[in-house]
């Protein structure tokens, strides 16, 4: 089976590296990558295609993409596996017209992503599980003995990790707040989206110092492992730090507020903080029951279902049954824009 990873955005690496480590371990299995957009000068290891011919040759049977949008017109079914774990951000149920098979993370978006498969009949809906998570599970046992040892010191670090999103994203709101913080010397550690305005990010500089760090790891996961409480606002980042059973402080969330301490104003945020310092364990039920819904896998093994999931589709030629997408012909040419440029 041959295989092409399409990517557009910085963070959709991270996403993909289980499904390859997964694949690097079967023989019969072909990776190749296609980078555009704000992803084409990524450096990545293996395979990489550069032009339409290129992928026209290499012929795949099936295209992994974990955004919103693939040239229509290459070989391969089209797969979408999500770019973060929940629904928080608007049009998360748009459907493009540019897939086949979904594969959703959990019981939440499986049903509501049903119900417009039925509704459309353009594509198929399969729960996998997010593979992004696979090598987080690996790691938890050994994270949970740091953390316990971590615990016994006063100092606590606290990982800042907001949208970019001009309508959700709390940067610029909570600068103030966060700035008010710094006389308490808690650790800091601060991850803007790849896409955030460089503005933004030279302001939080000014306030670099021992306790208060600007790091560049496209892997969140890294840093949340590190982290007793992490901050956001609508960033699907929360969804994913509910693995780790830690204390979540959102800024205008959009749904599912009991997923941690919910702020309205800035001037609550180190209120917010030293209650989840007090009592880290407050809402450790809320968060057990969100991650239920939304992702409920916890063997490592998305990965490994995402692909017998794709190679069953293509075996019994489930693509056949579809109905014809919707013509979307604006996002087509913008695609195919990317593509070339």
């Amino acid at each position: 089976m041959r295989l092409l990873f399409f990517i557009t955005k910085p963070y959709s690496v991270p996403i993909l590296n289980p499904i390859n480590d997964y694949c690097v371990e079967y023989n019969g299995i072909n990776i190749a990558w296609f980078k555009a957009g704000a992803a084409k000068n990524l450096k990545i290891k293996g395979l990489t295609l550069k032009s339409d011919d290129e992928v026209f040759s290499y012929n795949p049977d099936a295209i992994i993409v974990p955004g919103n949008v693939v040239p229509h017109y290459w070989p391969g079914v089209k797969v979408q596996i999500f770019h973060g774990l929940c629904e928080e951000k608007k049009g998360h149920y748009d459907i493009t017209g540019f897939f086949d098979l979904y594969c959703t993370p959990g019981p939440l978006i499986t049903e509501k992503f049903q119900v417009l498969q039925k509704k459309y009949k353009s594509f198929l809906v399969k729960e996998t599980g997010w593979p992004k998570l696979d090598n987080l599970f690996k790691k938890l046992n050994s994270s949970k003995k740091i953390k316990s040892e971590k615990s016994k010191k006063e100092k606590k670090t606290i990982l800042y990790a907001p949208t970019f999103s001009r309508k959700y994203k709390s940067s610029s709101s909570l600068f103030n707040a966060i700035k008010k913080t710094q006389k308490y010397k808690f650790n800091w550690l601060v991850k803007f989206h790849n896409l955030e305005k460089e503005s933004v990010v030279k302001k939080y500089e000014t306030l670099s110092s021992d306790y208060f760090k600007i790091i560049e790891d496209d892997n969140i996961l890294n840093l949340m492992e590190s982290a007793d409480i992490l901050i956001t606002d609508t960033s699907s980042v929360a969804y994913e730090y509910l693995l780790f059973n830690r204390p979540i402080i959102t800024y205008k969330a959009e749904t599912r507020f009991e997923k941690g301490i919910n702020i309205l104003q800035s001037d609550d945020l180190i209120g917010a903080i030293v209650r989840s310092i007090e009592d880290p364990d407050e809402l450790k039920q809320s968060r057990d029951e969100i991650l239920n819904d939304i992702h409920p896998y916890q063997d490592g093994k998305s990965s490994k279902r995402l692909i017998e999931t794709i190679s069953d589709f293509i075996k019994n030629k489930e693509f056949k049954n579809l109905k014809r997408k919707s013509r979307n012909w604006y996002r087509k040419m913008q695609i195919r824009r990317i593509v070339s440029s």
